[in-house]
């Protein structure tokens, strides 16, 4: 349960916080929000100019390739790839539009209490 709790408040971070496939030159790059999690979890972005043929769509996690399971015009549904635990930063792009950066940060897996 705890781990589903994590990843509700990973998705609704990210949700917010990625709101535009193309870059925004007035906005305030100083702050920039970390959503954490494990490699695994599903996370829905949501924004405008997706790319409804979800091959056409590219999302990265530092510089590996996340697998988009759904895509339409507002939102992606991709699975968060493996990487070692840490900090990377998350883009979309389609064709030439690249979004600006998202941080997530990676968990280690949780071993089980015995």
């Amino acid at each position: 349960m705890t781990q589903f709790k994590l990843f509700v408040t990973a998705f609704m971070l990210l949700i917010t916080a990625m709101t535009a496939c193309s870059p925004n030159p007035t906005e305030n790059t100083a702050e920039v929000v970390t959503v954490e999690g494990y490699a695994g979890n599903f996370v829905l972005i949501k924004g405008h100019g997706f790319s409804e043929d979800k091959h056409l769509n590219k999302v990265s996690f530092g510089n590996v390739p996340a697998q988009i399971l759904r895509a339409d015009a507002n939102s992606l549904l991709v699975q968060v790839p493996a990487q070692k635990a840490g900090t990377v930063p998350v883009v979309v792009a389609v064709g030439d539009n690249v979004s600006n950066a998202m941080l997530f940060a990676y968990h280690s897996k949780l071993v089980a209490a015995k």
